[in-house]
């Protein structure tokens, strides 16, 4: 099983086709590797104790997850490329809830959200070997949203008063500033860093919202005037979920109720020429990218339970990449 595990780790490195997924086969969640086109599947965690919600680093050596139940968790990294014997570091220290984990452009630190004591979550920050986290922002946050890939800033949102909204920070814990004062979150950066994509129910449900990194939301006090401002890109009576910005920054995927169960959908980034990709009777999600832009991975319930599939970027050549009686969710190139 060894043998077998480094000679995909390999082929991934290689072929930049690697996908990474969670699963639940092995009685409790563990995060899974593929090659597309394999057939080999491979627990690259393999504990007893739930691990999920992984995310790959810009570089693609290391993984971070979230370990634990939604009560008791940490954060921790795994170095793919470390051979034999692969390097394992928790990123969070301390008894705590951490969640959201988000790397640095650079592959080198990690941002995370975490609750200690039950006092409320804040955003952390650490390099990944070092499991010392330092505390990035004092409010209470409901998760960390990205890092841009330009490495400035580090977004984060908040559900509690008077902090509703989407915030960001440098990493190096100076200039932050409140970009939206709405109930807003899952803020994700465009790949060229010059806008951010996000959820809002400022209008009632979820729809997708976007606006540039300078630009001013009407709902802030104190708000200057400007050309630039917030956005709305979808307005349907059912939610949008699940932002997944294409490598060229031109497109958006998402998930939409809009049809009478979740599909995937993708658009420009003006919010133009929305298409509907899936056309299943069952629940389509979990939408991403290839590295390529040249293929998206997601999660379709088509035979009852979730499992993971491939199209092309026009929902074309729909493809089966896992096929049990499991749960397998949350697909990462």
């Amino acid at each position: 099983m060894l043998a077998v595990s480094l000679s995909v780790m390999v082929a991934c490195q290689q072929s930049g086709g690697g996908l990474y997924f969670t699963s639940d086969r092995d009685g409790n969640l563990e995060i899974y590797q593929t090659v597309i086109g394999s057939g080999e599947e491979i627990n690259i965690t393999e504990t007893s104790e739930d691990e999920y919600d992984a995310v790959l680093s810009p570089d693609r050596q290391w993984i971070a997850f979230r370990v634990g139940d939604e009560e008791n968790s940490s954060i921790d990294v795994l170095n793919l490329g470390s051979g034999n014997a692969p390097e394992r570091y928790t990123a969070s220290r301390g008894s705590g809830n951490f969640f959201t984990p988000v790397w640095s452009s650079d592959s080198k630190r990690i941002a995370f959200a975490g609750d200690i004591g039950n006092q409320g979550a804040r955003v952390f920050i650490t390099e990944i070997t070092e499991s010392s986290p330092a505390r990035l922002s004092d409010i209470e946050v409901t998760g960390v949203g990205d890092w841009s890939p330009d490495g400035d800033s580090v977004v984060f949102f908040s559900e509690t008063e008077p902090r509703l909204g989407i915030h960001v920070r440098n990493p190096d814990g100076v200039n932050q500033r409140q970009m939206t004062c709405a109930k807003d979150y899952d803020a994700v950066w465009s790949p060229d860093s010059k806008r951010l994509a996000f959820i809002s129910e400022r209008e009632g449900n979820p729809d997708i919202y976007i606006m540039e990194r300078d630009a001013e939301d009407e709902l802030c006090p104190n708000t200057k005037d400007s050309r630039k401002e917030v956005l709305r890109l979808t307005e349907t009576d059912e939610a949008e979920s699940d932002i997944s910005w294409s490598p060229d920054s031109r497109q958006i995927l998402f998930v939409s109720e809009r049809d009478g169960n979740k599909e995937i959908y993708v658009m420009e980034s003006s919010g133009n020429k929305q298409s509907r990709l899936t056309f299943n009777e069952k629940a389509d999600y979990s939408p991403a990218w290839s590295p390529d832009g040249r293929t998206i991975a997601f999660v379709s319930e088509l035979d009852g339970d979730p499992d993971i599939f491939t199209m092309d970027v026009n929902g074309q050549n729909q493809t089966r990449i896992t096929n049990n009686d499991s749960a397998d969710t949350h697909p990462r190139w």
